[in-house]
């Protein structure tokens, strides 16, 4: 008897770490994709913000790639990682949200401040 109490309390006791487990893999899971849909979401949003700054501004190969890494390392600071989180990752795909992250962007002292170095005193000009 003693035999077979222990034998299902060595049961009762693994399926309680497994169940764990379970659980730990299901949030990491979950936080993991999160995390790639955010990062997805960026690359996308970079590359959608250069392309239309190259179409108004004639951007170099070299400047593209300037500014699309300027996008990028803003999307990721509090203050735009905030924003974003703000939208529902079906929110995110739709224009009204792009749009006001676009906004914010353009009024982002430090992605101005950061244009300024990538462009010219002409491409400046057609900007504003």
């Amino acid at each position: 008897m003693m035999k077979n109490t222990f034998i299902l309390l060595c049961l009762v006791f693994s399926f309680s770490l497994n169940a764990q487990d379970l659980k730990s893999l299901t949030k990491s899971a979950s936080e993991t994709t999160e995390e790639v849909g955010k990062t997805s979401f960026i690359e996308k949003f970079a590359g959608d913000q250069v392309k239309q700054l190259a179409k108004k501004l004639s951007l170099s190969d070299k400047q593209q790639t300037m500014v699309s890494d300027l996008v990028v390392s803003q999307l990721k600071t509090e203050k735009f990682q905030n924003l974003i989180s703000s939208f529902s990752p079906s929110q995110l795909m739709g224009s009204k949200a792009q749009t006001k992250i676009a906004d914010s962007l353009m009024k982002s002292e430090g992605f101005n401040s950061g244009l300024d170095k990538v462009l010219s005193d002409e491409q400046k000009k057609m900007l504003h």
